[in-house]
């Protein structure tokens, strides 16, 4: 049973990221703890880390943000749900704070960007296909394994259900993108898993992904290790991964080294080019590859950056007017 303790946010909330792929926006937090409950989620660490079955939802973050709005003479272009949980957590109270937060930006003129495993009902794709211009979706999916996805991420939404929302985000001329990540070596990244899940993608209506590889931290190492036993898919050499620094404000983990990265990182691009989709690895977990960064909250806003990133994630043209296909 999970508990969910409310809380009044303090201001201000449209604050930058530390992140490095996503210092350009602010950042929003709906809660302190995810549900989802992902073993491998590095907020494990985090000193302020409530419990796996305990989130704290800041319940008036939509009403700050419209004070604050109300008051800035420039507003930030786009905000990004969430660094450190998921917007879309399968808890009704959740939920609403999310839709009326969300809302409140897209009635300012602020675009919404997002990534999530969770739950995008109804209400949210009637939201977003009023201004499908203003949204940019990223969908993490890992395996088609309906077993695994659950020892992996207990409370996430099936792959199943991730296709089935990435497709209708597509339908409506959101742009959305997947997110490969975290990839188990020779468990989730094998070819025979890999490629029908980028078919999969492709026809949900993906064209472009982003990847990145689990790292280990000391929290949920043992943890890991035993349910990757249990079925059989301890990657070879887990217990000589070393630590790997992030890039600057990321911090770093456990996990194998830049250089077998690399050869998979290629291995990737070539299926998914077999498969139609573009994948660039996360450069702030992978810094020095000299990839195309992972456009985590869509195109930067910056023009020198924009052309380059709009071409790799195939965003050169604008998404189709609002309203279901």
């Amino acid at each position: 049973m999970v508990e969910v303790l409310l809380r009044k946010r303090k201001p201000p909330i449209l604050t930058p990221s530390r992140i490095p792929c996503l210092r350009q926006f602010p950042t929003i937090n709906i809660t302190q703890g995810c549900v989802l409950g992902c073993v491998y989620c590095y907020i494990q660490g985090y000193s302020n880390y409530p419990g796996p079955e305990r989130v704290v939802l800041y319940e008036n973050t939509a009403e700050l943000i419209a004070c604050e709005l109300a008051r800035k003479r420039r507003k930030p272009c786009r905000v990004y749900f969430s660094p450190s949980s998921d917007a879309f957590q399968p808890l009704p109270e959740v939920q609403d704070v999310s839709f009326r937060t969300m809302a409140v930006l897209l009635d300012s003129g602020v675009e919404v960007a997002f990534l999530t495993k969770g739950f995008v009902g109804h209400r949210f794709i009637r939201l977003f296909s009023e201004t499908p211009h203003m949204i940019f979706a990223q969908v993490g999916i890992t395996t088609l394994d309906e077993t695994l996805c659950r020892l992996l991420e207990p409370r996430a939404a099936g792959p199943c259900e991730r296709l089935e929302a990435i497709a209708k985000l597509n339908q409506i001329g959101v742009r959305t993108t997947a997110r490969l990540d975290p990839l188990i070596p020779d468990v989730t990244d094998a070819t025979d898993s890999i490629a029908p899940l980028l078919d999969a993608l492709r026809e949900a209506g993906v064209k472009s992904a982003a990847a990145s590889y689990l790292f280990l931290r000391p929290r949920f190492t043992a943890r890991m290790k035993s349910l990757l036993v249990s079925v059989s898919a301890t990657p070879p050499g887990m217990d000589a991964w070393q630590y790997q620094k992030f890039s600057d404000g990321c911090g770093g983990g456990r996990m194998i080294g830049s250089a077998e990265r690399h050869r998979r990182f290629a291995r990737l691009r070539a299926l998914g080019k077999a498969a139609g989709i573009q994948i660039a690895p996360c450069l702030c977990k992978n810094p020095g590859l000299g990839w195309v960064g992972c456009a985590i909250a869509g195109p930067p806003p910056s023009a020198e950056q924009d052309g380059l990133v709009q071409h790799m994630f195939g965003f050169a043209e604008p998404p189709p007017a609002g309203g279901m296909v």
